[in-house]
Order: structure tokens, then C-alpha cells, then sequence
């Protein structure tokens, strides 16, 4: 059969978000195709069928069709989805790898930390209430990174239901912007202190910093929730798919709402974050201040939150967006290899953020002067105590010795 051969095919075009016509193929003779052909192409529907309407069934005609064309379409389906890149070998073992990382230094750090905040840290200063409650964010969010190891191992398909899908996502979060807000509360507290002491001495209490804390998780839980919505399940490629944004019908949406969780999330608290931070190195290097102490921990603390968020929080947020703007606006065939180079470089920083959970116990340890205090008289008081019991075993052993020498004295005699 030549190329130029017609076949009857039946032709169905509806709009859809990206303001392409979408055209599905079927052949009706059922000879040379044996395959629905679906694809986003522009296409002019003739005069006399309806024009596409959100929520209408789509329009539908038989025609024929030059063989020729409906192969060229077919190899534009083809060569599109080679934009997608939702399953590559390298995120089966990058991100896995990263998560079993963070899973263990972060369990074992954050329990570390909740272990002393609760047992040895009594009573509690304003940004010890700070400190404990950005631990057990992390520490919540760690507990459930061994479903996601499982998920990447397991070739992405998701196997414990839709119901957790969401749950992994909106912990995830919740942990991510709770984190931000949490460091952002311990920054404005070191500028209080630091920069106006006097000022400070009334309102720097724990009763505030707890009312603050619970503000924090309620602010955080409202604005998170409609990942419950979005991030979902699907059927991809014969296996099932845990989104990590949404689905491409909810994308628009999405989009929307993730940039204005960009903003307030993450652009204004580290804002807040920065000029505090500037205040501080200001007031300690003008004000020609002799402690010395104060001085090195403020710029300790300086650097660890910069790191954070120059590595963990600021890439994330611009490459997840960027990405999800690549997903609407980037799908024609010349832009594929941009569009892969950006889903990679954004598989790259979902690893990145969640290195913050593991990070953060570093913070507790360089910041504040009482937890590292109490942690190093935790540690010898046990090592006292594991020594004492090595001795009082010792001297049972011996004191067992003597008198089964003496027995055996008694009966040589």
C-alpha cells in the first residue's frame, strides 16, 4: 500500500487548558491501525460542527484520511512524550539514596534532640519551645520517608493506597514550610535579644513562645491542606503513580497555588529572616559589644540558617515551579530537552530539601548554649553511670571468687 492510501478514521476534538485541539484517531476499518492515535495537535474543526465547550461532549466526525498525515501525527505523539520524564533511572537511585540518608542521621539526630528538650531541658526557655517544636516537624517528617524509599526502589509505583499518597505529600510539606516559619521565629527572637535586650526582657517569655508555636502549626496545617486535594494516585506506564504536584488537569490550579505558597511561605519569612540576621551582625560589630561569646554563637547561627536556605529551601522553590510552568506552557517538540534538563535538575533539590531534617539538629547544638551544656552532662552523667555498673559488676565477680575460695578452703582443711 503507497503512503498517499486514505483510511476512514473516526476524528474527536475537544479544547484543552494549554488552548491546543485535542484530536483522538480511531481507525474504523480496523486493517492498518490497530490503536487509537491521541495527541495535541492545532486543528481547525470544520464550520459545521460545534466549537468545543468545558464540559460538553466533544465533537465527532468521520472522515478520510491521508495515511501519510495520520503517521506524522503519530510520530509528533511520540516524539512529545519523550518530554516526559516521570520514570528515569536516575531518580530510582538519587532519591533514594538521599531519603535513607536523611532517614537515618535525621531519626537519630531529632530523637537525640526531643530526647533532651523533654528529659533534660526542663523548664524550658522561649526558644527552647521554638527548637523542640521544629524537631518533632522533623522528626514526624522522618518516620515517614521509609514509604517513599520503598516507592523509588519499587520502580515509582506506589503500592499503600491513595489515602497515604496524600498523607506523605501534606507531611511532607507541613514539615517544609513549618521548618521555614520555626526558623523564622527563632531568627526574630535573637534580633530581640540581641538588638534591643531591655526591651525584650518581659516579652521574651515561654507563654508566648508557646501561643506563638501553636499559631505556627495552625497556620501551616489550614495553608497546606489543599495538597490533600491535589497530590493524588494515577495509572501511569501500567503501574501506580504517587503525584508529588498533581495530575495534568489540576495543574493550572496548582500552579497558582504553589506560587502564592512561594511568596508567603518561603519568600516573605526569608526576608524577615535576612534582615534580622543583618540587624544582628549590625548591632554586634557597631555597638563595639565585648561579648564575645554571643558574638560567635549569633554569627554561627548566621551562617547554619543561610546554608539552609541557600541549599535546601531556595532551589526547591524555583525549580518546582519552574517545572510545573515547563509542564503548561514548554510542550512543543523543540523544547523537550529543556523540559527533561529541568525535571532532573528538579528531582536533584526534592532530595535537597529534605536534607533540612537532618540539618537542623546541627542548629540546636551550635546555637544554643543550654542544650549543648545539658547534652555534654547527659552524656557523662551516663557514662558515669554505664561505668559504675561496669565496677559494681567487678566487684560481684570478685566478691563471688573470694568466696568460692574460701569454700574450697573450708573443705580442703
Amino acid at each position: 500500500m503507497s503512503a498517499n492510501a486514505k483510511i476512514s478514521a473516526t476524528l474527536k476534538h475537544f479544547s484543552t487548558p494549554l488552548g491546543w485541539k485535542h484530536l483522538t484517531f480511531r481507525n474504523n476499518c480496523g486493517t492498518l491501525c490497530n490503536r487509537e492515535v491521541d495527541r495535541n495537535v492545532e486543528y481547525k474543526s470544520p464550520g459545521n460542527s460545534r466549537p468545543a465547550v468545558k464540559g460538553a461532549a466533544p465533537d465527532t466526525m468521520t472522515t478520510d484520511l491521508n495515511l501519510t498525515s495520520l503517521l506524522n501525527v503519530t510520530d509528533v505523539h511520540n516524539n512529545t512524550r519523550g518530554c516526559s520524564l516521570t520514570k528515569t533511572g536516575f531518580q530510582f537511585y538519587y532519591l533514594p539514596t538521599v531519603y535513607i540518608i536523611v532517614f537515618i542521621t535525621g531519626l537519630v539526630g531529632n530523637s537525640l534532640a526531643i530526647w533532651m528538650f523533654v528529659c533534660h531541658m526542663r523548664p524550658w526557655s522561649s526558644i527552647s519551645v521554638y527548637m523542640f517544636n521544629l524537631a518533632l516537624a522533623d522528626f514526624c517528617y522522618v518516620l515517614s520517608l521509609p514509604f517513599l524509599i520503598f516507592y523509588y526502589f519499587n520502580k515509582t509505583d506506589w503500592i499503600f493506597g491513595d489515602v497515604l499518597c496524600r498523607l506523605q505529600r501534606f507531611i511532607f510539606h507541613v514539615n517544609l514550610y513549618g521548618s521555614i516559619l520555626f526558623l523564622t521565629c527563632i531568627s526574630v527572637h535573637r534580633y530581640t535579644g540581641v538588638v534591643y535586650p531591655l526591651k525584650s526582657l518581659g516579652r521574651l517569655n515561654k507563654k508566648s513562645a508557646v501561643i506563638t508555636s501553636a499559631l505556627v502549626w495552625l497556620l501551616v496545617i489550614v495553608s497546606i491542606s489543599p495538597i490533600l486535594y491535589y497530590s493524588r494516585t494515577g495509572l501511569k506506564n501500567n503501574a501506580t503513580t504517587c503525584y508529588d504536584t498533581t495530575t495534568v488537569d489540576e495543574l493550572p490550579g496548582y500552579f497558582i497555588y504553589s506560587m502564592i505558597l512561594t511568596v508567603f511561605g518561603f519568600c516573605v519569612p526569608f526576608i524577615i529572616i535576612f534582615c534580622c540576621y543583618g540587624m544582628i551582625v549590625k548591632a554586634l560589630i557597631y555597638n563595639e559589644m565585648n561579648n564575645a561569646p554571643l558574638r560567635q554563637k549569633s554569627i554561627h547561627l548566621v551562617i547554619i540558617v543561610l546554608v539552609v536556605f541557600a541549599v535546601s529551601y531556595l532551589p526547591f522553590h524555583v525549580m518546582k515551579n519552574l517545572n510545573m510552568r515547563a509542564r503548561l506552557y514548554f510542550q512543543t517538540p523543540d523544547m523537550c530537552e529543556f523540559n527533561n534538563r529541568v525535571y532532573a535538575t528538579y528531582q536533584v533539590t526534592r532530595g535537597l530539601a529534605s536534607l533540612n531534617s537532618c540539618v537542623d539538629p546541627v542548629l540546636y547544638f551550635l546555637a544554643g548554649d543550654t542544650f549543648r551544656r545539658k547534652l555534654s552532662r547527659a552524656t557523662k552523667k551516663n557514662s558515669k553511670k554505664g561505668d559504675h555498673m561496669h565496677q559494681s559488676k567487678s566487684d560481684e565477680t570478685a566478691l563471688n571468687s573470694l568466696a568460692e575460695n574460701v569454700e574450697n578452703g573450708d573443705r580442703s582443711l
